[in-house]
């Protein structure tokens, strides 16, 4: 079996398609693992400076117990926001695991469009010469 002049030269398109499309969609995730990882670290000095809240709460407590004076309602919205930037971490944690994934997704969308372009080109250029003739 032998392969025609077009084939070989959609091979080769093909093949060569592969570089830009790895690095767009390394970049892609670089970007992506780069936000995640600052939106991590800013959820985790929260997380960090609400256990410091939350223990001076607790000595707070052991040594005067009033429920309802301004030092209890600071220490109850330290508590939500602690749970809060420990869900966010969380969901984080889950972002990045999911961030590999959409390298996949997005080096396949990377080498449909640039084969899709090149086959709109080669389309293209019969239509032209055929308008010529």
């Amino acid at each position: 079996m032998s392969l025609s002049r077009i084939q070989k030269i959609a091979i080769a398109f093909f093949i060569a398609s592969l570089l830009p499309a790895y690095l767009i969609a390394h970049w892609r995730y670089d970007a992506n693992m780069s936000s995640i990882q600052d939106k991590f670290e800013r959820e985790h000095n929260l997380h960090l400076s609400t256990d410091k809240l939350l223990i001076n709460c607790e000595r707070n407590e052991k040594k005067e117990n009033t429920a309802y004076d301004a030092n209890h309602q600071i220490c109850d919205q330290g508590q939500q926001t602690h749970e809060l930037t420990s869900h966010a971490m969380s969901a984080l944690a889950q972002q990045k695991a999911r961030n590999s994934v959409w390298w996949y997704f997005n080096f396949f969308v990377s080498v449909s469009v640039f084969n899709l372009l090149g086959f709109a080109i080669y389309k293209g250029n019969i239509f032209l010469k055929r308008e010529e003739a």
